[in-house]
């Protein structure tokens, strides 16, 4: 503190010990604050006139004779006058307002010792120095509040948890604060009436009285409040009532309804009311079900258990429970609801043959029946016979006879053996039984679907299998060998059997080695009646394909597809060859087990040369050969350009003009109309003129052209006669031929229909020496097909037809064979004249 101001303080400690003497009849102003908030005192600085002005402000408590704060401004500007506060009083908190009017001593933080009277004198340059007292009370709240119940337990925030019908008490006790509070208990912010008793050391205590308590006391709110004055902020605490209760309501969702066996289904129970949530229990029959689940409603009201179960039929009439508890009121019984099980299944039924009938000894031709034994609830509206699980329907006519639950099968036989099973038909489902194998004895039979027609050479070995279908499989097997001259017995030495089939091993040496293989079976049912017969031939060359066409045509590709021939014995496969017109190119070189085929990589809109054969290990067959086309890329459309056009001089037909062209157009008509009536009427006066005679008889060739010709001219319907030779290929392609006969005996000499010339039944063997150009030299033949043979009267596969006679057949060279869609024989022409006879 500077010198001055000390002397200062001083000397106006004296003087103002002075002054507090007469300044006791001053006026004082009463101002109330809260510990802790700011406060202000008024000091009035104002003065009347206008040359004068404030030198000095000090501010005094009575209890002190010293000041506690002062605004000097003697020596500078009231505005920027110098402030001191004493440090042992309000040190920092204190600030001088002279702005206000009145000016005002502020105070932060106001503490319970600032509480006193407070005195601010200021002196003026003129006027006299003026007095003004403060008298500042300072309320302090209340401090600290404890709620004690019944038994003298603490209680915070929650008091229970208490159950209906209970009573308790709460007591609020209140100290610290000046002046002495008030306490006061709410009840959801109701002011309820509280007794309060003193206590020592300024305090106080609230009693509050609650019960008997019922369901809507739960989670009451129970506050207890204290303050001092009303503007002191007053404290308080509010206490939650718990509460206990025991479940209202337990219900199993959806019970008392059917439920199917075999099948899992989801049960709930919900039970409602409890406090806290219930605990749900499953039970069946009296035993606990442990795999149930809880979940709690959103209000914490409703607790909903679910138990996961697959019933069978035997829990039929078993008791389901569920129980619901609180677990904090285990003197509280349980509720419980049940559900007596309704269980509904699917049929189960059994297949039962007839007490009369033996299962291991049913024999083609007994009369058989079952019975489908049910059990079902509910029970069946339908049974159904099912074999091999296919349906079965009544019908006598087959022998198959439904009646109620019974099946008749009259007169049973192999294709009857299978498994039988019946069906029964509820609301829960359909019933299978378990299959009865109905065994069904009977005799040996061949096999169908075998190869009845072996090629084997000469010297070779071949081994023929024969296969039967036999119950009981047991079999023994019997051989014969059959050919044009006598029947003899396989030695057993050749024959070798496995299970059902038996396989004799067979090498012709000669042409009468060629013949036929017959098998016979037995077993202890009886001997077979039909035997397997399986046809040794002489093996060659599989036949010409046949029906050829072109298929799936596309830019750059097309299919061909064709029926095959003989096989000539043994396996056959199939190549296609397509080769340009003119250079004779291969340009695709296809092949297949079965003759279908596609080529692909070729030249759009252009015609190619195919040719389709069947091989086998013997050789190559004829050739097919057809012409077939790629199709042709669409044309361009250019688009006409307006632009590019010449100018043209118009041009316009007068009046005269068009009626000249008219008349003439019409004149041209007449005209030609004349000119057809004319050549009628001449036509019809002309006589038919006589053919002119001849001196020498016309050779065959030209009675056959002429003849022909005028076929043609008289009926254009009339297929050309070529077709001749084309029917004569076809059957030349057919040919099919057998053992040679012994020697002396040729066969028939037949002719067939729409051929010229005799054509023998059969023929010793075929000789086909191809020509050259039929399959071309330097064409390289794909990988495991046989090159073509070159033959010399060698014998290749016997026949059924051939032609010729003993005279080699006549081979056609490909490029004179005609492609034909579908090369048929023809059908037996029209009678012809007597020039059409051949010589």
């Amino acid at each position: 503190m500077p010198p001055a101001l000390c002397r200062l303080i001083a000397s106006a400690a004296l003087l103002g010990a002075t002054i507090a003497m007469a300044a006791k009849n001053v006026p004082m102003t009463q101002v109330v604050a809260v510990a802790g908030e700011p406060v202000y005192l008024p000091c009035d600085i104002a003065t009347q006139d206008e040359d004068d002005a404030v030198l000095l402000v000090l501010w005094y408590r009575e209890d002190l004779g010293t000041p506690i704060y002062s605004v000097d401004a003697r020596e500078r500007d009231f505005g920027v006058a110098e402030r001191w506060s004493d440090e042992s009083v309000f040190a920092s908190r204190a600030y001088f307002l002279p702005e206000r009017r009145p000016a005002e001593l502020g105070v932060d933080r106001v503490r319970a010792s600032d509480q006193g009277i407070y005195r601010c004198r200021v002196d003026f340059k003129q006027a006299q120095t003026r007095n003004s007292r403060v008298n500042l009370t300072v309320i302090v709240p209340p401090t600290k509040m404890v709620i004690t119940d019944d038994k003298g337990d603490v209680k915070q925030a929650i008091v229970g948890p208490y159950v209906e019908g209970d009573s308790f008490i709460l007591k609020c006790d209140v100290t610290g604060g000046r002046p002495r509070p008030w306490v006061k208990w709410y009840r959801d912010e109701v002011e309820t009436d509280t007794p309060a008793t003193a206590l020592s050391g300024n305090g106080v205590r609230g009693v509050l009285r609650v019960g008997p308590l019922t369901r809507a006391d739960v989670r009451a709110a129970l506050t207890c409040r204290a303050s001092n004055h009303l503007r002191a902020h007053p404290i308080e605490t509010t206490l939650t009532l718990d509460m206990n209760f025991p479940p209202l309501t337990v219900h199993i969702l959806g019970s008392n309804q059917p439920l199917s066996a075999s099948r899992r289904y989801d049960l709930l129970c919900q039970s409602s009311g409890s406090r806290p949530p219930a605990s749900i229990t499953w039970w069946k029959n009296g035993h606990r079900i442990n795999n149930a689940k809880e979940t709690l409603s959103t209000d914490g009201n409703t607790t909903t258990s679910t138990v996961s179960l697959q019933l069978t039929k035997a829990d039929a009439g078993a008791k389901l429970s569920c129980r619901a508890s609180n677990p904090q009121m285990p003197s509280m019984p349980a509720l419980e609801d049940d559900w007596m099980l309704d269980i509904q299944y699917v049929p189960e039924t059994v297949v039962r043959l007839g007490t009369n009938l033996d299962p291991s000894n049913i024999r083609e031709g007994t009369d058989v029946y079952f019975d489908c034994i049910i059990k079902a609830h509910p029970y069946v509206y339908k049974v159904e016979w099912r074999h091999n699980g296919k349906t079965l329907h009544h019908n006598v006519g087959q022998g198959i006879i439904i009646s109620n639950q019974s099946l008749v099968l009259q007169g049973v036989g192999r294709k009857t053996a299978g498994n039988y099973t019946c069906v029964g038909f509820n609301a829960e489902g359909d019933g299978e039984s378990r299959p009865f194998t109905l065994d069904v004895l009977y005799a040996p039979t061949c096999r169908s679907s075998q190869q009845r027609v072996h090629g084997v050479a000469k010297q070779e070995r071949a081994h023929i299998t024969c296969h039967v279908d036999a119950n009981p499989p047991e079999v023994t097997f019997r051989w014969t060998f059959n050919n044009t001259a006598n029947s003899n017995e396989v030695s057993d030495t050749y024959v070798s059997r496995a299970g059902t089939s038996s396989t004799v091993t067979y090498t012709p040496h000669t042409e009468m080695d060629y013949g036929t293989l017959l098998c016979w079976a037995h077993n202890r049912i009886g001997k077979q009646r039909v035997p397997c017969v399986y046809h040794i031939i002489a093996a060659g060359r599989p036949d010409q394909v046949h029906n050829c066409t072109v298929v799936n045509a596309s830019l750059t590709s097309f299919g061909i597809r064709c029926s095959e021939g003989f096989n000539g014995g043994m396996p056959q496969s199939f190549l296609l060859e397509v080769r340009e017109i003119i250079s004779q190119e291969i340009v695709a070189n296809v092949s297949s087990a079965v003759p279908r085929f596609t080529a692909v990589g070729l030249v759009p809109g252009r015609t190619y040369a195919a040719a389709v054969l069947a091989y086998n290990a013997k050789g190559r067959g004829d050739p097919y050969p057809l012409r077939a086309s790629t199709l042709s890329p669409p044309e361009k459309h250019h688009v006409h350009d307006k632009s590019l056009d010449l100018p043209r001089t118009a041009f316009q037909m007068s009046g005269a003009m068009s009626a000249a062209v008219g008349g003439g157009g019409v004149l041209m008509v007449v005209l030609v109309l004349f000119m057809i009536a004319v050549r009628q009427k001449c036509a019809k006066r002309k006589p038919r003129s006589a053919p002119p005679p001849s001196s020498q008889p016309a050779s065959p060739d030209k009675l056959r052209e002429k003849d022909d010709s005028e076929s043609d001219d008289r009926n254009p319907d009339i297929i050309p006669s070529d077709t001749d030779h084309m029917q004569l290929d076809y059957f030349r392609q057919q040919q099919v031929s057998t053992i040679s006969p012994p020697p002396g005996n040729r066969a028939p000499r037949g002719s067939v229909a729409g051929v010229r010339g005799s054509i023998p039944g059969y023929c010793p063997l075929r000789t086909a020496p191809p020509p050259s150009h039929a399959i071309h030299e330097n064409s390289t033949p794909p990988s495991g097909i046989p090159p073509p043979a070159r033959f010399a009267g060698s014998c290749t596969l016997p026949r059924g037809a051939t032609l010729g006679g003993s005279a080699p057949e006549r081979l056609i060279p490909l490029q004179h064979l005609r492609t034909l869609p579908r090369p048929l024989p023809a059908p037996a022409p029209a009678p012809r004249t007597p020039r059409d006879t051949p010589l």
